[in-house]
């Protein structure tokens, strides 16, 4: 067997998607012959915990858990609330200190927090590789700190070595409406090279992350996230549903405000059909939850909590209507949340909103999984959302096309085509 060392600070009972990347593509590389090894955190700082995951985890898996020291439980003391995941800016409302800290987050501690993992992560990974032969290392971000462990073993130990980028770096999404030092973005774009240069070869989630690195066309790979076929299995349709259910899944930061859909289904609400009902499930903004609740006198909105993976599947593949949201801010079009796979897996059609020129767009009209419309689109979210009620009164649905190539099956299989050029 091929052994691969997988580097990740995200791993169950962790939630959330960004959990699911390699959680799937580790339970099918044994078919390809290679055997992981996962070196994660212990307790880290998690937008969510699903404590479900760990039934997930292949029984053979080797996983190593590390000491993770975490600012979580003092940012609970301080200002009473979970540490904010998926944005960075501050409000006027705020407090002067926690302004102060923000600050310091973005211009002080590069490239994140997380960082403070590092030194225990690497000392694991060095007695991983001394007691142990491996052909390849894998590090993925974010948090993108975790590839500093990836430079350093390899300069150390010469390993072969491939950095997953599941999401952008410097060009991170939250980090463009927000102000940051010149020399703060200057050290942080140079950290950036340096792992981009330095390492064997790199995996990136979208074409958009491929454009940003600069990075030569024959050492990068473009390698979506996918859906697993088998979440969907044994999944029943529940008939006892009286609305019409549009149901959004995940983190919602304020960059992804859904108020122009409120307001398309308000409108809706008007003209007399008054059976829609918007559902959040996750870690929802407080702001959003603000400015929704403000707009909303009709009972149409409900916000629920995290729910384990499973659950929300099930609920996935139970709505009328999936709720996509890109984050309104610069340099959007290559955003493709993991979301969008598990939505398209479930076959349930896809109402997106953000850049209609952009990866996430392409993907839905070529799957035929729904439709990109502007943030601002009123009448033709409106419009749109009406011709997919009339469809479901009558019992009918819009079925996915073309979505097997962003299975984790066959996107393992072009894992194993990059890896294999180690061996």
């Amino acid at each position: 067997m091929k052994k691969l060392l997988i580097i990740t600070y995200y791993w169950p009972p962790c939630g959330g998607v960004g959990v699911q990347r390699w959680l799937r593509f580790l339970k099918y590389l044994p078919r390809h012959g290679w055997e992981p090894t996962v070196l994660t955190t212990q307790n880290g700082d998690y937008p969510a915990i699903d404590d479900s995951l760990l039934k997930d985890i292949p029984q053979e898996l080797k996983v190593i858990r590390t000491k993770t020291p975490t600012f979580g439980d003092l940012y609970k003391k301080v200002w009473k609330s979970k540490v904010p995941y998926g944005s960075l800016g501050s409000k006027a409302t705020d407090s002067q200190f926690k302004k102060v800290s923000i600050w310091i987050r973005l211009n002080l501690v590069i490239p994140d927090a997380r960082k403070i993992w590092n030194k225990f992560a690497y000392r694991a990974a060095r007695q991983e590789l001394l007691a142990n032969k491996y052909d390849a290392v894998i590090t993925t971000g974010p948090p993108h700190s975790t590839h500093l462990i990836g430079l350093k073993l390899k300069k150390k130990h010469n390993i072969n070595w491939i950095a997953d980028f599941r999401d952008p770096w410097t060009q991170m999404g939250y980090l463009q409406n927000i102000k940051r030092l010149k020399i703060t973005s200057y050290f942080d774009k140079l950290l950036e090279n340096k792992v981009v240069r330095t390492s064997d070869a790199i995996i990136a989630a979208s074409q958009k992350i491929i454009t940003d690195l600069n990075c030569p066309f024959d050492k990068i790979h473009l390698i979506t996230n996918g859906f697993d076929p088998e979440d969907y299995k044994r999944i029943k349709k529940d008939k006892t549903y009286d609305n019409f259910n549009l149901n959004y899944f995940g983190t919602l930061p304020p960059e992804s405000n859904p108020i122009s859909v409120l307001k398309a289904v308000i409108k809706l609400h008007k003209k007399g059909i008054t059976d829609i009902k918007i559902n959040f499930w996750g870690n929802i903004s407080e702001e959003v939850i603000v400015q929704l609740n403000k707009l909303d006198d009709s009972g149409i909105v409900e916000f629920h909590q995290h729910t384990v993976h499973r659950k929300a599947i099930e609920l996935m593949f139970n709505s009328s209507m999936l709720l996509l949201m890109i984050n309104n801010v610069k340099n959007n079009e290559g955003i493709i949340t993991a979301k969008i796979f598990e939505y398209m897996g479930s076959g349930i059609t896809i109402l997106g909103i953000g850049p209609t020129k952009s990866e996430p767009a392409k993907i839905l009209q070529e799957t035929g999984s729904g439709k990109m419309f502007q943030y601002d689109d009123l009448e033709k979210i409106a419009d749109h959302i009406e011709s997919v009620y009339k469809l479901w009164k009558q019992g009918k649905e819009t079925r996915s096309k073309d979505i097997e190539k962003y299975s984790c099956v066959n996107l393992t299989k072009k894992l194993n085509t990059v890896l294999d050029k180690f061996i």
